[in-house]
């Protein structure tokens, strides 16, 4: 991915290493995604579909396994950055609400699936960052009637209220 900063680089490409399994390889295109001036140069130009299903697995990965490499984000940063991106979908009405409802879910099968660790990792590293925001804090109020899934919103808002 050594390229010059000017130089174009191939759409065709940069879907190819989305693909990778390698959880390397995703966070050193997840960087190029979110450098506006390496972002710039794939040709053709990606659009939102082309990369929201890369993001999810993107997040998944590092959420779960919590690595320590040199381009992946480790289980906290990849929180902060989901949180960042939730946010920045929820603010712009262009983006499909389909997106917003694929990150409640991961968050939900994370939090379900996750041993103790994913657990807090969820709530302190995501939810309570996001019920910051009342709005996006009733997205998630099903949450409280859900047997399962209630004492995370009860615990994450119990958070966002101290903040």
């Amino acid at each position: 991915m050594a390229q010059n900063v000017g130089t174009p680089l191939s759409g065709e490409i940069v879907s190819q290493w989305m693909d990778s399994s390698d959880l390397e390889t995703m966070g050193a295109v997840f960087a190029l995604l979110h450098t506006p001036e390496q972002y710039q140069r794939i040709k053709p130009a990606l659009n939102f579909e082309n990369y929201r299903t890369f993001h999810l697995r993107y997040y998944e990965r590092c959420l779960r396994e919590d690595p320590e490499g040199e381009w992946c984000d480790s289980r906290y940063t990849a929180a902060h950055s989901l949180v960042a991106w939730f946010t920045g979908l929820w603010n712009d009405e262009t983006m499909p609400r389909e997106a917003l409802r694929q990150l409640k879910s991961l968050l939900a099968r994370l939090y379900l699936e996750g041993d103790e660790e994913l657990k807090v990792a969820v709530i302190t590293g995501a939810l309570e960052h996001l019920f910051a925001n009342r709005k996006i804090l009733r997205f998630f109020a099903d949450w409280k009637s859900d047997p399962h899934l209630k004492a995370a919103y009860f615990e994450a808002l119990n958070y966002a209220d101290d903040e």
